[in-house]
Formats: C-alpha cells, structure tokens, sequence
C-alpha cells in the first residue's frame, strides 16, 4: 500500500505560542512589543489625536477631583471617591478606546447596524420598574449589577455607526426619498424620539438632532429632503417645549431674567455666572472654587466648565475651547484624508457629537442657551459618558489607523 505524504512541520522548527502564552512566558517583553504594534508607524496625526485625548482624559481626572472632594467628603468621608470611579471609567474607556482603533473598517460597519438596534434595546429597558433610575426628573439610567449606566450614550455611537452605514451605501441615490432620506429620518429622528420619550431627556435627544441633521447636510443631502428634516425637527422642537411646564420656564428665565414664571430657576447659571467672574484672568488655584461648597448641584457634572474658569481663569477656560477646537480639527481631517466614505462618515459623525456637545454645555454655563442637562465630553463626571465617547475617539483612530500606512510621510495639518 502506497504510504499518503503528509505535509510536517520540522521536529527542529521553533514552535508559534499563542499570544497569552507569550504573555505569561515574557510579560514584560509582550507587553513592549504590543505598544510597539499599536503605536509605531502610525501617522503624525494619529499621534496628536491620541495624545490630545490622553490630555483631556486627564485634565478631566483633575477637574472632577477638584470639584467632588468636598461633597465625597460630605457624603461618605472619602475626598477621592468621585476621583476613583472617574478613574475606573477612563481607564475602562481607554481599553475600548484602543480596542476599537484596533477594528478594520468593514468590521466597523458590520457591526453597525447590531451596535444600534442593541443600544436601543437596552435604552427601553429605562422603563423597567426595578431596572430605570430616575434623576432629576429624568429615567435616564438603569442600574446593572451595581452600576449605573446611561444607555442614550452608546446609543448615539450606535446611531452614528448606523447612518454612515446609510449615507455611505445611498451616496448616489440620495435624491430617491425612498432609499436614503427615508431610512435616515427613520433611524435618526426615530432615535432621538425614543430616547425622548423614554426619558424625557431633552437636553439628550437634541445632540441625536444635530447629529442626524449634520452628518445628513455634509453627506450632501439635497435640499427638498433636508428641509423636511428641518421641519420635523421644528415641530419636534415645539412639542417638547410645549410638553413641559418647567422647560418653558427654564426658557422664560434665560430670556427675562428674575421673572415672576422663572421662580428661581436661573439660579445655577447665575452662579455659574459668578463662578466665572470670580476666576478672573489666572483663577482662584485648583481646589478653591467657591462652587465646591454646593453653590451648584452636581457641579462635576453639567457645571464642571464654571468650576475650570473660576479655578483656572479665563485662560484655562481658553485653553479648554481650544482643544476641543484642535480636537475637531484634527478629526476633521481624519475624515478628508480618508478613501472610505463609510469611515469619512463616521468620523464626521464623532466630530458633530463630541463639538456639538461640548458647545451646547459651554454655552449653558454661559447662560446663552437654557440649562439642559449634557455633560462637557471627556471632562465631566460620569461613567457612561466618557466611555461612550472614547469608544467613539477610537474609531475615528481606527479610520487614520487604516489610511495612515498608504499616506506614509504625510503630516497632519
């Protein structure tokens, strides 16, 4: 019988570990060569974005310790715990950050539409009696094995995911109501509904608005289609106020101030207001804002930029609004340089929500716009928020990420 010859490896071949076995063999040596791996040859601008975010990530760190110690200590005797869980969720986020900066584009977008029908599954479960956690007058949260999790913030990835999807397969075909425009009022305006009428969080639901409305003008939506997107987002507008007696005074208090309907409720933006006159050019020094003695509830969240201007000064305020410029910027060229008009959407998406977000809670604090309750991304308290957007920072890393080996030698701008 004639013998069947068999491919072998060489008793003497060196045999291949596997990744964890090379870990526990060498820790040190693996874990070298990992950061080697995610770090070299990527382009200049990937490094800014990453190390602008690891800037910002930190300085948040600082600005929540500064601005919780007093109520920590109130509240349990230790100044540094609002500092620790901060921590947890940004190391948290930072592992997601570069698992996703690790993904290929097509992976990205065929996990986007399961990212957004799961993120919408879960925010219903905000309804669960036992499961939604109301604050402030909203049911925003559920709490899971101890913590508490905001769905709406994973939900806007996944809607952002979703909608590059959309734009990016219709790009052609956006003329045609029936193919795109349909599909993106759907999924969008749907979204921001759903997370409305979940949760009555209207401060949340116009972010999902701007996304939907920015990424649907730079993805080149015509004009007939996008003007029924501005005036679904009219009427919705009209309802929400409408809906609520306390949002209509909050509204009546920021154009007449001390009117007989506002009854106290600019009360936090006139502090806040204060706050930052009281900073100055050069601040008070981190740790002496006169906002840490509860002139302002919750000041780590919605209200922590009063507490940087009157701790850091004007400058630092300054200093703030020009990363989260250079931030956009930078993402903003992420999605110019990028071949892909998925990851070019995507990336256009992130820079609508983190800009836009962060605009709308300056401008709060600055009394120009009604308080609504959205945290300054990457810098107010809250777990769910900061892990939410560094899963997003991440996939705008791994849009450069894919391009940046064709465009060796090209320095970002």
């Amino acid at each position: 019988m004639a013998s069947t010859k068999r491919n072998r490896t060489p008793s003497n071949a060196p045999r291949q570990q596997s990744p964890l076995g090379s870990f526990l063999r060498s820790p040190i040596q693996s874990s070298v060569a990992m950061f080697d791996r995610y770090f070299l040859h990527q382009s200049p601008l990937f490094y800014r974005l990453a190390m602008l975010v690891l800037l910002l990530v930190g300085f948040g760190l600082i600005s929540v310790q500064s601005s919780s110690n007093v109520v920590e200590i109130k509240n349990g005797g230790n100044p540094f715990g609002g500092f620790g869980q901060q921590l947890l969720y940004a190391v948290v986020g930072l592992g997601f950050l570069v698992f996703f900066s690790t993904r290929s584009i097509d992976w990205l977008e065929s996990v986007s539409k399961l990212a957004l029908y799961a993120a919408g599954a879960v925010q219903l479960l905000v309804k669960v009696p036992g499961v939604g956690v109301s604050v402030g007058g909203n049911t925003n949260w559920i709490r899971i094995f101890g913590f508490t999790v905001q769905p709406s913030e994973f939900l806007k990835l996944g809607l952002v995911l979703y909608l590059s999807h959309i734009l990016a397969k219709h790009k052609d075909e956006l003329w045609d109501f029936q193919t795109g425009p349909k599909q993106v009022m759907m999924f969008g305006f749907g979204s921001a509904a759903l997370v409305y009428l979940t949760s009555f969080d209207m401060g949340t639901a116009i972010i999902f608005v701007v996304i939907v409305l920015g990424m649907s003008y730079l993805a080149g939506m015509p004009a007939v289609h996008f003007n029924k997107f501005l005036i679904l987002t009219a009427v919705g507008g009209m309802i929400g106020i409408a809906s609520s007696g306390s949002r209509r005074d909050r509204i009546l208090a920021l154009f007449m101030p001390g009117s007989a309907n506002s009854d106290g409720l600019d009360w936090q933006s006139r502090h806040g207001i204060w706050a930052l006159a009281n900073g100055g050019l050069f601040g008070v020094g981190p740790g002496n804002s006169t906002l840490n003695w509860g002139w302002i509830p919750e000041v780590e969240n919605d209200f922590i930029f009063a507490n940087i201007a009157e701790e850091w000064g004007m400058l630092g305020a300054l200093v703030v609004i020009v990363a989260f410029f250079l931030l956009g910027k930078w993402i903003r060229n992420i999605a110019q340089n990028s071949n892909d008009s998925f990851g070019s959407l995507v990336a256009i998406g992130v820079m609508l929500w983190v800009l836009m977000q962060a605009l709308i809670n300056i401008s709060v604090v600055l009394n120009i716009l009604p308080v609504l309750g959205v945290p300054l991304p990457l810098i107010s308290k809250g777990g769910s928020s900061i892990v939410a957007v560094l899963m997003a920072l991440g996939v705008v890393l791994a849009v450069e990420r894919v391009q940046a080996p064709a465009r060796s030698g090209v320095r970002a701008k």
